[in-house]
């Protein structure tokens, strides 16, 4: 079975939404977070390094989730951009695209290739 043809609403339902932030961003962080901190909790005695620890591994997680999100507004910018610009070649170059080229790390390099070609061929 071949999969459907990609399209600028699958991929803003799919990944450059908020509840896509949520859970592949932030619920992965807390978890980890809430992992490491419990088992600092079990090694460390002292109660001020244990905040010091916990404070950089908090301070980290935020930053994680921060850049993520950051990178998916910088995609969303991306996608609606060439939504409104190029539309009609825009949805031409998705549906055209095989599905590896939507994995998390290709999608903002697959939506900048796409925007390369659409400005080479208006030009």
């Amino acid at each position: 079975m071949t999969p459907p043809n990609m399209t600028p609403e699958r991929i803003e339902r799919d990944w450059l939404s908020l509840r896509y932030w949520l859970t592949r961003c932030v619920l992965p962080a807390a978890a980890v977070l809430l992992i490491v901190l419990g088992v600092m909790r079990l090694l460390i005695d002292d109660q001020s390094d244990l905040n010091h620890n916990a404070l950089i591994v908090g301070f980290f997680a935020l930053y994680f989730i921060l850049v993520r999100g950051g990178h998916i507004i910088m995609m969303r910018s991306l996608h609606f951009e060439l939504l409104r610009k190029y539309e009609d070649k825009y949805r031409k170059q998705l549906a055209g695209l095989p599905p590896e080229s939507f994995w998390r790390r290709n999608l903002g390099f697959t939506l900048a290739q796409i925007k390369r070609n659409c400005l080479d061929e208006s030009a």
